[in-house]
C-alpha cells in the first residue's frame, strides 16, 4: 500500500480486524533518503515519491514472497535515477550554484565543529559531492 499514514491507517482499519495481529513494514521518504545517500547518489523528493510509488506497484505474489528488501529499493532507486532527464548548465551559473550550496553547508558543518559535535553525514556528503562537481568544471 502507498498513501499518507491516514490513508494507509483507513485502509488497513477497512481491510483488516482490529484485533487482527500482522507485520507491517515501512518504507518512509527518509528511509528512501538514505538508501539513496549510502549508494552515494541524491534523489529528488519526485524522486523519492516515485520509488514509493513504483514500490507499491510491485506484485502482490512478490511482496508475499520476499518483501520489499533494500535490494529491491536500490534497484528502484537505480531506475528512477536512469529515468530522470539531463540538463546543460552554463558552467558560470553551476559555479555560482556551487558557491551557494558549499555557504550553506559550511554553516552547518561549522555550527557542528563550534559545538563540539561531529559534522553530520549528510553534510559531508554533500560537500563531497560539490567537491566533485567543482572537479569536474575544472576538466
Amino acid at each position: 500500500m502507498y498513501g499518507t499514514c491516514e490513508t494507509l491507517c483507513r485502509l488497513l482499519s477497512e481491510q483488516y480486524p482490529a484485533e487482527t495481529p500482522m507485520n507491517l513494514i515501512v518504507w518512509t521518504p527518509e528511509d528512501i533518503e538514505a538508501l539513496a545517500d549510502g549508494m552515494e547518489c541524491a534523489v529528488s523528493d519526485q524522486g523519492v515519491k516515485t520509488v514509493l510509488a513504483r514500490m507499491d506497484a510491485i506484485p502482490e505474489e512478490q511482496r508475499l514472497e520476499s518483501g520489499v528488501s533494500a535490494s529491491a529499493v536500490m534497484e528502484l532507486i537505480g531506475q528512477v535515477k536512469e529515468a530522470a532527464p539531463a540538463v546543460m548548465v552554463p558552467a558560470d551559473l553551476l559555479e555560482n550554484l556551487l558557491t551557494t550550496a558549499e555557504q550553506a553547508l559550511w554553516s552547518r558543518e561549522w555550527a557542528a565543529r563550534d559545538d563540539n559535535h561531529p559534522v553530520p553525514d549528510s553534510v559531508a556528503r554533500r560537500l563531497a559531492d560539490t567537491a566533485r562537481v567543482r572537479a569536474l568544471l575544472k576538466n
